[in-house]
């Protein structure tokens, strides 16, 4: 599992460290250990269940993390199965990170990091308005997947993933898709890509094979 991989590159730099605080807003949580480090995570609101804790309560609870030591605070998070706790999570082991600038994209344009070409199609898991848009202008075709934006042009349902994302030369995939777990799946239909790259405020600690910061 990707979480668990995550995790063990990120318990060296968490071990003997504290949180300093957390903070739940309406997508996006934040983590700064004692050291001043600070890590965030998309909480996939999109995603909320029935009857799971509202914002105001994971604030609550996040809040009360104060003084408690980072890596078991990230053991139990990562495994949870509230968006919530695995961003949490995600959170704490990004303010850990430190990423090998040899498999990063450091250019925070991340179209102009992994450039479209005329005859390319391009995919999107998850909606990055700024990156489809210069994107469309660059390639021949976009193919975007997105629960919440299927109003959109080129959206398509997410039932025609291993259909279409195999027809892609580059995909663009938000840090997201680590926090509901689909990343290792998504992974297995871009056989034709010749770059994955990882995007948004999730993803500073991800193995993965290319990054940019969205």
């Amino acid at each position: 599992m990707l979480l668990e991989r995550v995790l063990e590159a990120a318990s060296p730099g968490l071990s003997g460290r504290r949180v300093r605080a957390a903070q739940v807003g309406p997508r996006i949580v934040g983590v700064v250990l004692d050291d001043g480090r600070f890590g965030a995570g998309y909480h996939l609101p999109g995603e909320r269940q029935a009857g799971a804790p509202s914002v105001a309560e994971v604030s609550a609870r996040a809040a009360a993390l104060a003084g408690q030591p980072a890596l078991d605070v990230a053991r139990r998070c990562l495994p949870g199965h509230s968006p919530f706790d695995r961003a949490l999570g995600v959170a704490l082991c990004n303010a850990a990170a430190e990423p090998d600038p040899a498999r990063c994209l450091v250019d925070p344009d991340a179209a102009s990091a992994a450039p479209a070409g005329p005859d390319d199609t391009v995919g999107f898991v998850g909606y990055v308005g700024t990156v489809v848009r210069r994107v469309r202008a660059q390639a021949a075709r976009t193919i975007i997947f997105d629960r919440s934006e299927e109003d959109q042009e080129d959206v398509y349902p997410e039932e025609r993933q291993p259909e279409l994302l195999p027809q892609c030369d580059l995909v663009f995939i938000t840090g997201s898709a680590l926090i509901n777990c689909t990343l290792e799946r998504l992974l297995t239909y871009c056989t034709r890509a010749r770059e994955i790259v990882l995007i948004g405020p999730s993803l500073r600690s991800t193995p993965r094979r290319s990054a940019a910061r969205a």
